[in-house]
């Protein structure tokens, strides 16, 4: 790697007009891939954050008493006349 950049370096070492912004180029390189770097570090994080959200909020559902059926179930609409029976969902 080191003998790559001194390879280019020399090539330009006569022509100093290519190497008089080189400094700063390299700086505003660093400076982007660091800024990539940490946009990448947030996005896992809030990843990370919603995924244990989600397993926390299913965990409370499991904890949830079931409800129980009613007295007044005469009332209800019948399972087998429900559009959504031949799609295998309960109405």
């Amino acid at each position: 790697m080191t003998d790559e950049i001194d390879r280019l370096i020399g090539a330009y070492r006569n022509d100093e007009a290519q190497l008089a912004g080189l400094e700063d180029r390299v700086w505003t390189r660093v400076s982007d891939r660091l800024n990539e770097n940490r946009t990448g570090q947030v996005r896992v994080a809030v990843v990370a954050l919603s995924l244990a959200v989600g397993l926390a909020n299913g965990g409370f559902l499991l904890l949830a008493p079931r409800p129980v059926p009613s007295e007044l179930q005469v009332f209800t609409v019948s399972a087998g006349l429900s559009p959504l029976a031949g799609l295998g969902i309960p109405g």
